[in-house]
């Protein structure tokens, strides 16, 4: 049975039981429990329980946008394949045509079977670094904040296979700073991040080759442009050179963030 709640008080220590199993935690509520504790007054989400016999197999939180044709779990913890089944059908039958984006800690073998069967494409696990320390760093006299001069070479360098592409980060000034390194006139590198949160995120990290030492200098000063805020910072897991960048930049691996994303269309 699926049930739409508004007070989860009484579903603590099964959260809380949930959130201690290395298989089954939920990345996003070990990342921060508000994530559960306040979805009810978030815009477009809502809590779900799922119970047998009057005893609760699963809590989970849903992001839907109609207009978007779009829902996205933020929170599920559960360990039973019947709750996951039953949650997922009733998200697939109240959005048709939607489409469904999951991201799970990497050891719940349940839903990823359930999601291999729906023929979701997984993308590479990854894990949250936050910066929790100060780094002295000589090397910010060589990274800028990017500014009009340098715009073009920025959209000519860019990634273009993605939904963040040069033309849209520069159109969002409210939400993304961009840092360049410059060398004898020529942008190398850039880092997009976010400036509107309390955490924000590098998002797109990129030096042409050879310049890789650069990619040192534009955290830097993204960092320095961002305090008094923190950042995070979500990486692929098994990325170790990038992992050690930041490790080096003052950044350490949050427990319990490793995560897989995945994604499929309700048809």
């Amino acid at each position: 049975m699926i049930d739409e709640v508004s007070n989860i008080e009484q579903y603590i220590p099964f959260i809380e039981k949930l959130a201690r199993d290395p298989h089954f935690s939920d990345p996003h509520f070990s990342y921060d429990p508000n994530n559960l504790y306040r979805a009810v007054k978030k815009r477009n989400q809502k809590i779900y329980v799922s119970s047998k016999d009057g005893i609760v197999n699963g809590i989970f939180v849903w992001l839907t946008i109609p207009e978007e044709q779009y829902v996205e779990l933020i929170v599920g913890l559960s360990r039973v394949t019947e709750a996951w089944t039953a949650m997922i059908d009733y998200i697939e039958a109240n959005n048709a045509g939607a489409q469904i984006d999951f991201v799970f800690n990497p050891g719940n073998t349940v839903l990823a079977d359930i999601l291999k069967s729906k023929n979701a494409v997984f993308e590479k696990a990854q894990k949250k670094l936050r910066l929790v320390r100060d780094v002295d760093d000589g090397s910010l006299c060589r990274a800028i904040e990017l500014n009009a001069e340098y715009e073009g070479q920025y959209k000519d360098l860019h990634e273009k296979d993605t939904y963040w592409i040069a033309e849209k980060v520069l159109e969002a000034s409210d939400r993304f700073r961009v840092i360049a390194a410059v060398v004898n006139g020529a942008l190398v590198g850039y880092l997009d991040i976010t400036t509107c949160h309390d955490e924000n995120e590098p998002y797109a990290l990129y030096t042409k080759e050879g310049y890789e030492e650069y990619r040192k200098d534009l955290l830097a000063k993204a960092i320095q442009l961002n305090k008094p805020r923190g950042m995070m910072v979500q990486v692929d897991a098994d990325d170790a050179p990038e992992i050690a960048l930041f490790e080096e930049m003052g950044f350490e691996t949050i427990a319990g963030s490793e995560s897989i994303y995945a994604t499929y269309t309700n048809n």
